[in-house]
C-alpha cells in the first residue's frame, strides 16, 4: 500500500503557524501601507476577501483602475495616465509578491516538541505540498527527497515562489485587442499594456508546473490512498487534483480533511468526478 499526502495551508495552521492570507494582509498593512491600500481599492478583498487572495488577483477591477488613471490623462500631463496604471499594476504584482516572499520566509516553523497534537503521518509516503514552509521536515522528519514543493520552498535560497490566480486571460480580453484598440491615443494603449502585464505576471501556469514535474506525477501509479490535509480544493488548483486522480490507482481511496466545511468539500471533490464510495471526510486530527 502506497500513500500520497496532499498538503495545504490548513496543515500549517493546524501546527500553529499564522500562515493565513489574512495574516499576510495584516503584515502588508504594516510593511507597505501604500500597496495595502491599492490592494484594498482595486481587488475585492474587503471583508473576508483576503482569505481567497490568489483568486482575487483574477478579479482585479481594471475599469476602476482606468477610471482612476483617466483623471491624469490630458494633453498637458504627458505620461501621467500610464504612470498611474504602472504604479497600480506594479504594486499588485512585483511589490506585493516581494512582500509575500519576505513574510513567508519570516514565519516561525515549530519543532515537534512545540506542537501540541502532532498528526499520525506515514514517513514512507510521498508528499505533494502546496505550502512553502519546512513543516514536514521540522515536525515529522520527512526528508526533502520525498516532498514536492509544487509552488516553491523557503528552504531553497532565492527560489521564486509561485503565487497567482488560475484565469488564463485570452488576447481578446484585453482592451488593446484589435487593430484600433480603445481609441487612437497611444498613451491609452501604453497604459492598458500595464494591466495586461499584471494579469500575465499573476497567472499561475498550472499546466507548465505539472509538465515540469512529470516524473513525480508519473510515479503515482502505485498509490492506493490519497490523504488531503488542509488543502482548500480551490478551483485554482483543480488541475493538480485531476492529475493526481488520473495517475493514481483507479480505486484509490481519498481521505479529505474538513474544518466546519463538509458540504463545500463534498461539492469540490464531486466536481473532480471521484465516486462517493472512494471518498471519506475527517477532521485533520482524526486522520
Amino acid at each position: 500500500m502506497s500513500r500520497l499526502y496532499v498538503i495545504g495551508n490548513g496543515f500549517d495552521r493546524y501546527h500553529g503557524i499564522p500562515s493565513d492570507y489574512r495574516d499576510f494582509a495584516a503584515y502588508l498593512r504594516d510593511a507597505d501601507p501604500t500597496t495595502f491600500r491599492i490592494a484594498e481599492e482595486f481587488l475585492p478583498v474587503g471583508g473576508d476577501g483576503w482569505a481567497d487572495f490568489e483568486q482575487r488577483l483574477a478579479e482585479f477591477d481594471e475599469d476602476q483602475a482606468i477610471d482612476y488613471a483617466s483623471q491624469f490623462h490630458s494633453d498637458e500631463r504627458h505620461g501621467d495616465f500610464q504612470y498611474e496604471l504602472q504604479q497600480i499594476a506594479g504594486a499588485l504584482s512585483t511589490r506585493l509578491k516581494t512582500h509575500f516572499t519576505d513574510w513567508v520566509r519570516a514565519l516561525h516553523i515549530p519543532q515537534r516538541a512545540e506542537v501540541r497534537r502532532p498528526l499520525a503521518i506515514d514517513p514512507n509516503a510521498r508528499f505533494l505540498s502546496f505550502n512553502y514552509t519546512s513543516t514536514l521536515r521540522r515536525v515529522y522528519g520527512i526528508p526533502p527527497s520525498r516532498i514536492l514543493h509544487l509552488h516553491g520552498s523557503i528552504e531553497r535560497a532565492n527560489e521564486d515562489l509561485v503565487l497567482g490566480h488560475g484565469w488564463e486571460r485570452a488576447p481578446e480580453d484585453s482592451r488593446n485587442f484589435g487593430t484600433e484598440g480603445p481609441d487612437d491615443d497611444w498613451r491609452v494603449r501604453d497604459g492598458i499594456s500595464y494591466i495586461d502585464d499584471f494579469f500575465a505576471a499573476t497567472f499561475k501556469q498550472t499546466d507548465d508546473l505539472i509538465a515540469r514535474n512529470t516524473g513525480f506525477f508519473e510515479a503515482l501509479g502505485d498509490v492506493s490512498e490519497v490523504h488531503v490535509m488542509g488543502h482548500s480544493l480551490a478551483p485554482v488548483d483543480a488541475a493538480y487534483l485531476y492529475e493526481i486522480e488520473r495517475r493514481t490507482r483507479s480505486n484509490a481511496l481519498w481521505t479529505v480533511s474538513i474544518f466546519n466545511d463538509l458540504e463545500l468539500r463534498q461539492q469540490r471533490m464531486a466536481s473532480l468526478g471521484i465516486a462517493s464510495q472512494r471518498l471519506r471526510f475527517l477532521t485533520m486530527g482524526s486522520m
